[in-house]
């Protein structure tokens, strides 16, 4: 964040003095990179408090919401830029290249420094993952305004300024869009993308004395944290003693698929289960594998 803010302060400067779009798209963006290193880290905080009667799952959910906000605040700073550049595109406006690309190239070395620095925690977190892509694209932004800056005291192409403006609008939007994907499904409680979930129902499935599984819905509380809840039938003899089984069945979800929040209901028919949202899992590729009815 320290990072950030003070090159965002010499983009702010050096781009009013040359007059470069492209470096004052990239402030603005650097801007945002604070806020969303600040947002993200307001989100952890605030998801490690405990839970409570009107929050069973505690504020885990409060990660994702912010790599929400992270996203849309990445369409508004596009959306500002591309304003910005149709203006400049109908005027003549002298870009001092040489202050542009003395900033542009420092702007590399800190977006290089700072996405090292997130990259280490983006895979474990979509929050994270937020604020690493929000410098991601500047870090691209970066590159952009070196190229203009490179372009115009070569060949004095002036016009390179607003394009490579746009270009930075564009690589703004497509970063924003992987994560907002990942955001909404997490929300719409989608099963997990790293969850096989056909590969599960065979194991669970294949313990002696189950006879099948209905019901079955898997979802992510937040990054790093799934849930499943399942009904499983089983025999006569299973049902006589059922505690075996069931820390099998459990043992199976936690420990071989990584499910953090398991609850399974042992039934000895599906008679009276008034949901029927069975997967059907057999006879079918998943992950590679073939599994048969046999």
């Amino acid at each position: 964040m320290a990072l950030t803010t003070v090159y965002m302060l010499v983009e702010v400067v050096g781009g009013v003095i040359s007059g470069s779009l492209a470096l004052l798209a990239d402030a603005g963006h650097m801007l945002t990179d604070a806020g969303a290193m600040g947002l993200a880290l307001f989100a952890i905080w605030v998801s490690r408090r405990p839970a409570s009667i009107r929050r069973t799952f505690g504020l885990h959910r409060t990660e994702i919401l912010a790599a929400m906000l992270n996203a849309l605040s990445l369409w508004l700073i596009a959306a500002m830029i591309f304003i910005e550049a149709s203006r400049r595109f109908g005027e003549s406006t002298d870009v001092d290249a040489s202050m542009m690309l003395v900033v542009g190239v420092i702007g590399l070395w800190v977006n290089l420094m700072v996405a090292w620095v997130l990259h280490r925690s983006a895979g474990d977190s979509l929050n994270v993952e937020g604020a690493f892509l929000h410098v991601l694209s500047d870090l691209l932004g970066s590159v952009a305004v070196v190229c203009a800056g490179v372009l115009i005291l070569t060949f004095s192409w002036d016009i390179a300024d607003p394009i490579f403006g746009v270009v930075i609008a564009v690589l703004i939007l497509v970063s924003s869009m992987r994560l907002l994907w990942k955001v909404v499904h997490v929300l719409m409680e989608g099963t997990p993308s790293h969850l096989d979930l056909h590969l599960l129902c065979h194991r669970l499935e294949g313990l002696e004395g189950v006879t099948g599984i209905h019901d079955i819905h898997a979802w992510s509380i937040t990054t790093g944290y799934d849930a499943l809840s399942a009904h499983v039938t089983a025999d006569v003899a299973v049902m006589a003693n059922p505690n075996p089984v069931l820390q099998r069945l459990r043992d199976i979800a936690s420990s071989e698929f990584g499910i953090a929040h398991v609850t399974i209901q042992l039934e000895d028919s599906t008679d009276g289960c008034t949901e029927n949202h069975h997967i059907e899992h057999h006879a079918i590729y998943s992950s590679g594998h073939r599994y048969d009815e046999s």
